[in-house]
């Protein structure tokens, strides 16, 4: 099943949980559907970056073409929640517009490819959005960057197996 929900007027990137056992997710509204993706941290924090480099390196173009949509079939399901396997960011040059694909498993047997696109001042947003909610979780030993547990030591290989005290409350 293939599923575009178009390009986006809001996308909102969140966790859920505690630090240390947080789950991540994209959440894309636009008039023709709402897609929530669910994914590891770094997938998430890979698509924060990549757009930030991205907005850094490149300047906007002084003419945009109209956006060429996905030339897809697309499902009748308007609303779809599923946790992704494989998460892929393009751009398209001559419209300026992102589009995040992605695919994994609704249920254990139905396969779903999705994608979703946005506009540059979108991609700015949805990058500060997603470094500031991926450095919200537990802090990293200032020697290996391991994250710090704050109900154990941390044994950390730089000091040869002599624990770091965290006070880390976060």
């Amino acid at each position: 099943m293939k599923h575009f929900i178009g390009i986006c007027d809001h996308i909102l990137a969140d966790s859920v949980g505690k630090p240390g056992k947080r789950t991540f997710k994209i959440y894309a509204k636009s008039n023709d559907g709402i897609l929530t993706i669910w994914m590891e941290k770094d997938s998430l924090f890979q698509i924060g970056i990549s757009l930030a480099q991205f907005i850094a390196t490149n300047s906007e173009p002084v003419s945009k073409s109209k956006f060429s949509s996905l030339k897809v079939e697309i499902s009748s399901i308007r609303d779809l929640e599923f946790r992704t396997e494989d998460i892929s960011l393009s751009h398209e040059p001559d419209s300026d517009i992102f589009t995040v694909f992605s695919s994994g498993y609704i249920r254990d047997d139905q396969f779903v490819d999705s994608s979703f696109s946005f506009s540059r001042e979108l991609a700015g947003q949805l990058s500060k959005q997603i470094l500031k909610v991926v450095s919200s979780g537990r802090k990293p030993c200032f020697l290996c960057g391991i994250p710090l547990n704050p109900e154990s030591a941390h044994i950390c290989v730089k000091l040869n197996g002599y624990s770091v005290k965290s006070n880390s409350n976060t």
